[in-house]
């Protein structure tokens, strides 16, 4: 199954605030992970999703790291270094139920 790069950011921010976020998330994955990037993503889809607050992400966290898979996270200097986004390169089915970013 193809790989896609996946960020999901936090549902009680702004539009603007959760794009930018996405956005951060993603490129924090490709700083934490870029020897590898190439192969496996190649540039291809990025799916953002959206879910809850701070604490919905720490429980997603959680779950990435009990099943042992790489995420990157970012934490926001603006909003007193909370986590606001996650991204990390999957193929997506334990995702599903997670609503797109609207």
């Amino acid at each position: 199954m193809k790989k896609r790069i996946y960020t999901i950011t936090r549902s009680d921010l702004s539009i603007g605030q959760k794009s930018v976020q996405s956005a951060h998330a993603l490129a924090q994955y490709l700083i934490d992970f870029n020897p590898h990037i190439d192969f496996k993503w190649n540039n291809g889809s990025i799916i953002n999703l959206e879910l809850g607050n701070e604490n919905s992400l720490k429980r997603w966290i959680k779950k990435l790291e009990a099943l042992g898979l790489e995420y990157s996270l970012f934490r926001e200097p603006d909003l007193n270094h909370a986590i606001t986004a996650i991204a990390i390169l999957h193929t997506g089915e334990i995702f599903k139920g997670i609503p797109l970013l609207k």
